[in-house]
């Protein structure tokens, strides 16, 4: 007898079997809803709600049930698989004591939070790891200077540790965005049944406790009809990968001959079928396609959401398999990305090339002149403007120009001014002018080495909140399994 249909209903037709069901996506909720439908026996048989001794029963052969189970798309979902397994183990009269007080409703609920607290505390590792592996190449690379871009045009010198530390400061923020998500995430369903609990004396505090939950949804139909949880991750999750995939289109743009700035390991390379002489950034290019994927998955989950009426209805099952998919691209994402940035390669000569053109102290030469002879910043910007165009119109560096200045001050001001030349040459150093950049947050060698120190503290803070997740969860994973091996020491 189909334990899920009864008598209430005949069979699936065959097309339909398929279409509702959801075993293609249901595998990562196996251990979960064994663990859910152990802690909710334990509570029934501590309550006295089931005979011991069938609730111990129903614990045996949820403990045989293996991981790698191969589901049956006949019996719709992971609960009815299990279920049918227990029943089909003990039969009805012990195993249907199993659904007591409980729903798949909840279930499902409770499953996608289990596992999706797992899968947030794996991208925050990975994403510590990759942040360390910045901060590592940023010390190789605390003196060597670059251009700083603005609408990918020559803008002011900054440092290599100073451009990619800003990818550790974007990359922490993704972190703590998922550490606030996991806090409403790690809240338990269970107990919420269908949609309107049950009438029967249940625990839903120790179930919860069970399975390592902070505490409970309170509303019992926003507990089984509420996937906003998952949509926060997903809509993190964008954003991170927002990030990582600028970063890789960095290292795309770079690794060209035009720039030359970087060689990509080979590892994170492919080549041409024809051409043998390429060299193509093919995982970075990948992680900025995959990016879109999972903008994808957010317009769809919020697609999946938007019209449904309270409570549970099967639409949000269309749902978890966009979650699923966005943590499986994030989580290898991190990955590749900290392999690729361990291995690229800096060309440190190219950067030496590309910061000869002085151009990029323009500002430095218009905030001299404020200091030196009391001009306005806008009437400074408009004399190198002017000195600029000299330069460019003669194919000259500013440099080579500078002595024009006082005729440019003349003209423009009508002030009659003396500009010593050698200190226009201390003003158009470029290692000077990222080294007096000392304003927090700045390219100087020593705030890049305090945002260095400050980052280290904050990833640390990170790991160590991973770290107490990590060990709660064992905790109440140890103290269920303890209490089914007290009950079946009992029982046997």
């Amino acid at each position: 007898m189909d334990i899920l249909r009864g008598e209430r209903l005949k069979g699936l037709a065959p097309e339909a079997i398929n279409f509702i069901s959801s075993i293609s996506h249901d595998e990562p909720l196996i251990k979960p809803v064994i663990m859910i439908n152990q802690a909710h026996m334990i509570m029934l048989i501590e309550y006295g709600l089931v005979k011991r001794e069938y609730g111990i029963e129903c614990l045996k052969a949820l403990e045989s049930i293996p991981l790698d189970l191969k589901l049956d798309p006949k019996l719709e979902d992971v609960h009815m698989n299990i279920e049918s397994l227990v029943i089909k183990k003990l039969g009805e009269e012990i195993g249907g004591q199993l659904n007591l007080g409980k729903s798949r409703n909840d279930q499902v609920a409770t499953a996608i939070r289990m596992v999706l607290r797992d899968y947030i505390l794996d991208i925050i590792s990975n994403l510590i790891k990759l942040c360390k592996t910045l901060i590592q190449r940023c010390e190789e690379h605390l003196e060597t200077i670059m251009p700083g871009y603005t609408h990918l045009q020559h803008a002011q010198p900054v440092t290599l540790a100073h451009h990619l530390l800003a990818y550790c400061e974007a990359l922490l923020r993704d972190g703590y965005r998922l550490r606030d998500s996991y806090k409403r995430i790690n809240l338990s369903p269970m107990g919420a049944a269908a949609l309107a609990t049950t009438g029967l004396n249940i625990d839903r505090n120790l179930v919860a406790s069970l399975l390592g939950f902070d505490g409970l949804i309170r509303n019992s139909i926003d507990a089984v009809s509420s996937r906003d949880f998952a949509v926060e991750v997903i809509s993190n999750l964008s954003l991170l990968m927002m990030n990582l995939s600028r970063l890789a289109e960095e290292l795309i743009l770079w690794s060209t001959y035009e720039f030359g700035i970087v060689e990509i390991p080979d590892e994170y390379a492919s080549t041409s079928s024809i051409m043998p002489q390429k060299k193509n950034a093919v995982v970075a290019e990948m992680i900025r396609s995959k990016t879109s994927i999972i903008y994808g998955d957010l317009i769809a989950s919020l697609s999946i959401l938007k019209s449904l009426p309270y409570s549970y209805n099967l639409d949000l099952q269309d749902l978890t398999p966009r979650i699923w998919n966005a943590c499986n691209i994030a989580l290898t994402s991190l990955m590749v990305m900290d392999g690729m940035m361990k291995g690229v390669k800096f060309n440190v000569n190219r950067l030496k090339d590309l910061i000869k053109n002085d151009m990029l102290l323009a500002t430095d030469l218009a905030d001299y002149l404020t200091q030196k002879f009391g001009i306005s910043f806008r009437i400074a910007h408009r004399i190198i403007g002017a000195l600029v165009r000299r330069a460019i119109e003669n194919g000259k560096t500013l440099s080579e120009v500078v002595g024009d200045l006082s005729k440019f001050i003349e003209e423009i001001t009508g002030l009659k001014v003396n500009v010593p030349i050698n200190e226009l040459k201390d003003v158009l150093n470029v290692e000077k002018a990222v080294e007096i950049r000392k304003v927090i947050g700045g390219p100087s060698s020593f705030e890049v080495i305090k945002m260095m120190d400050y980052y280290k503290s904050e990833i640390n803070g990170l790991e160590n909140w991973v770290l107490e997740c990590k060990s709660k969860l064992e905790r109440s994973f140890t103290l269920l399994h303890n209490k089914i091996a007290l009950l079946r020491g009992v029982g046997s």
